[in-house]
């Protein structure tokens, strides 16, 4: 089971393929330490803690925090998906000591950086990302998304940033929008390429293979929101679906009873629940073009795991 904190719903980027509703709410103290308390309690079979943000990093304190404090009888294999804007050598360190995985997203060379990312500081900014993703190259992951409008330039970006010596890649393909017929080509070309570029020895982490998840569109974690509710989807957090938490929330880290996730009844029940949402906010051709998205980065990533075992 994987367990997500959203520390805030702000962010310092307005990125156009990102589709949280972006507003100043946060996580407290009190929220932190209650689910503590809970989580130690219910002893959750968890392999993992991710903190999301919208940027996490304005939320520092309450991620050294939690992580000093987390219960001792849980599993501590602890996640920051960053937009590295905010990073400096204390954090760095403190991530480093204690065995928290980063993750840079990056999805551009210099030719196509702002075509998806909108912040008033962009000059700066972008040279802040690449400074940062060359100095710790060797300790972070970078999640790239692959957007309609930058897919055909797939292969330019993973290649500028493979050239900053990052070898650990998340590919992400953008979800719930119509992708043509022709970006669609654009995305498998791109594939076959990295794929080529690969087996001519040039090494590199396909991230993506630890984020398995049996379930197309969408994956079941267990989510604490800033305002104490728990969740087992990450749909809740786009905007698109705010106004279904009510529908999908499961209880609150106060509650003295929890669901026994085990149970096969309930995996069905809320999967089927989340599917009768989605059909309804996405149309018909979105959902069958996200199908083709989902089924060639699942080839791509057997065929990369496929490899490995050759050459392991």
């Amino acid at each position: 089971m994987e367990l997500i904190y959203i520390l805030t719903y702000n962010c310092n980027f307005r990125c156009k393929y990102c589709d949280i509703n972006k507003h100043v709410n946060n996580i407290s103290k009190k929220v932190i330490d209650q689910s503590l308390i809970f989580l130690e309690k219910n002893n959750f079979n968890i392999e993992k803690v991710k903190f999301f943000g919208w940027e996490p990093l304005l939320k520092k304190d309450y991620i050294k925090y939690i992580v000093t404090n987390f219960p001792k009888n849980v599993k501590k294999n602890f996640y920051i998906t960053t937009n590295a804007t905010l990073i400096e050598e204390n954090f760095m360190l403190f991530a480093r000591n204690n065995n928290i995985k980063l993750t840079f997203s990056i999805d551009w060379n210099s030719k196509t950086i702002w075509i998806n990312r909108i912040t008033k500081w962009w000059k700066d900014l972008s040279n802040i990302i690449i400074k940062n993703t060359k100095k710790y190259n060797d300790f972070i992951r970078i999640n790239q998304v692959i957007t309609s409008n930058n897919s055909k330039d797939f292969f330019a970006n993973f290649k500028f940033i493979y050239d900053l010596w990052v070898r650990k890649f998340n590919f992400l393909p953008e979800y719930y929008s119509e992708w043509s017929k022709q970006w669609l080509k654009n995305l498998n070309k791109w594939f076959n390429e990295i794929f080529n570029f690969y087996k001519e020895w040039n090494q590199f982490e396909l991230v993506n293979l630890e984020n398995y998840s049996n379930i197309s569109f969408f994956n079941l974690w267990l989510i604490i929101d800033t305002d104490w509710s728990i969740y087992w989807t990450n749909l809740i957090l786009s905007w698109v679906f705010e106004k279904y938490k009510k529908d999908l929330i499961l209880w609150n880290i106060f509650s003295e009873n929890y669901i026994n996730f085990q149970d096969d009844d309930f995996i069905r029940s809320y999967i089927d629940k989340t599917w009768n949402i989605l059909e309804i906010e996405y149309s018909k051709n979105i959902l069958n073009s996200v199908k083709y998205v989902d089924l060639m980065l699942n080839n791509f990533c057997n065929k990369m795991y496929f490899l490995w075992n050759i050459k392991d």
